[in-house]
């Protein structure tokens, strides 16, 4: 079977011109990411009320976990994929929306929701961080349907039928390449359903931390074989990506074995 889906344009919709500006443009990209925040704290926000928990907190998260993806996933991207450029134009940092890493935005939220919890709310920070995570895998999903509306994360040329035409940086319309945000926004959704499912029963608060970080970095670490040579920094073969991935689920397995056994947030 040939690949199925493309070639298409990113979608993108001008609303109006402003005098000194020029058009106000709409993308697909940040539609589908704000959307994702939204529809992750939402179901975060359902899970706090079943599990007891003030919904609120959650609500006062989010504002800093849109300033970790961006500030802390440009700053990943600088340090991790481009560091010499930086350096000679250091001004290109404050250009957060030019270049994310979604390491370097999961390291960030994982710093801002530990300072969040423990200092600035002094709530447990278990319970509330696995809320968190258990709506993590749905607004990651729409995050990723936005990275493959505007054609990111362009891997290697491929026959496969979810292959993507007219994305390949280095070749015509007529090669698809493998989309990995595309595979990653399935991934996700399927994720989503898994943690639905186990979260019927009772678990150990961390549960889901835990299963994101395991489910999650396997998966990236495959995923990035794929990644396109002319797109992706490389150190000794690997992208930084991969290491990270290695580190994420060693991290994970730690949680669920340190983790198990203490106490499940009482359900109503």
């Amino acid at each position: 079977m040939h690949p199925l889906i493309g070639p298409f344009e990113p979608v993108k919709l001008e609303l109006f011109s402003l005098p000194g500006f020029g058009p106000i443009t709409i993308y697909s990209f940040g539609v589908l990411v704000a959307f994702g925040f939204w529809a992750g704290a939402e179901v975060a926000r359902r899970r706090a009320t079943a599990h007891t928990l003030d919904p609120e907190v959650i609500n006062r998260l989010i504002g800093y976990l849109v300033l970790g993806t961006f500030v802390g996933g440009h700053l990943g991207h600088a340090l991790m994929y481009e560091p010499e450029e930086y350096l000679k134009n250091p001004v290109e940092l404050l250009k957060v929306w030019d270049g994310l890493s979604s390491y370097g935005g999961f390291v960030a939220c994982t710093l801002l929701t530990w300072w969040f919890f423990r200092v600035k709310e002094r709530v447990p920070f278990w319970p509330y961080a696995d809320v968190v995570a258990y709506g993590l895998p749905l607004g990651w999903m729409f995050g990723r349907l936005g990275c493959f509306s505007v054609h990111d994360h362009a891997g290697t040329a491929t026959e496969f039928w979810l292959g993507v035409y007219g994305m390949c940086p280095d070749k015509p319309a007529t090669v698809a390449c493998h989309d990995l945000g595309l595979y990653e926004a399935i991934y996700s959704a399927f994720m989503f359903g898994v943690f639905v499912y186990l979260g019927r029963k009772p678990r150990f608060s961390g549960f889901f931390v835990g299963w994101m970080a395991v489910l999650y970095g396997p998966l990236r670490l495959i995923l990035d074989v794929f990644r396109h040579p002319d797109t992706d920094t490389r150190y000794l073969g690997f992208t930084p990506a991969q290491y990270l991935s290695v580190l994420v689920t060693l991290l994970g397995v730690s949680i669920l074995l340190r983790r198990r056994g203490e106490e499940t947030p009482a359900a109503r």
